[in-house]
């Protein structure tokens, strides 16, 4: 293996450890704020006016960077029909096609929700304690660049593979 893959390797690592340990601190945040919301609702009768927006967001970051990881592991939701029935050589293109058909909706939705972010900032709307709603909403064309990047790195070993099987 050249020192190129193996850093490149290294990193996807790296970024995967620390991608699932934002989501873990995510996720336990969010319960532990839930919580304290319900507390505070049925104990004191009370409750912090801006936490279900912020519970709201929170969730959303944590499906959005879940299914970045997702595409990451390759564990995201796929009909797995063809590759049951198809021989080897034929499940490697149809995820070749697969792979690039979700690089093309994930970079139309980079760029829509990019959009959405520009215009949301524009508008100068608030989330809640005087955040801009527009920060919030960067996880939209983060997690759709992220995924992107994955499906294409899957597209690309797919084309390896297929290379490497009609060699042989």
């Amino acid at each position: 293996m050249n020192i190129l893959q193996d850093s490149i390797n290294r990193l996807h690592r790296w970024f995967g450890y620390f991608e699932t340990w934002i989501i873990i601190i995510l996720v336990t945040f969010v319960i532990g704020f839930g919580l304290v919301q319900i507390i505070l609702r049925n104990v004191f009768s009370t409750g912090l006016v801006w936490g279900d927006v912020f519970l709201k967001q929170a969730v959303l970051w944590i499906c959005l960077l879940g299914a970045a990881r997702a595409a990451a592991d390759d564990k995201h939701i796929h009909i797995d029909l063809l590759p049951r029935v198809l021989p080897e050589k034929l499940c490697i293109i149809v995820k070749i096609i697969t792979n690039a058909l979700s690089v093309i909706v994930c970079a139309i939705l980079v760029y829509s929700s990019w959009e959405f972010v520009k215009n949301d900032r524009l508008a100068g709307d608030m989330a809640f304690a005087s955040i801009p709603l527009w920060w919030l909403e960067v996880v939209f064309p983060f997690s759709f660049a992220l995924m992107t990047i994955r499906f294409a790195g899957s597209m690309v070993s797919a084309v390896t593979l297929c290379r490497e099987g009609m060699k042989k």
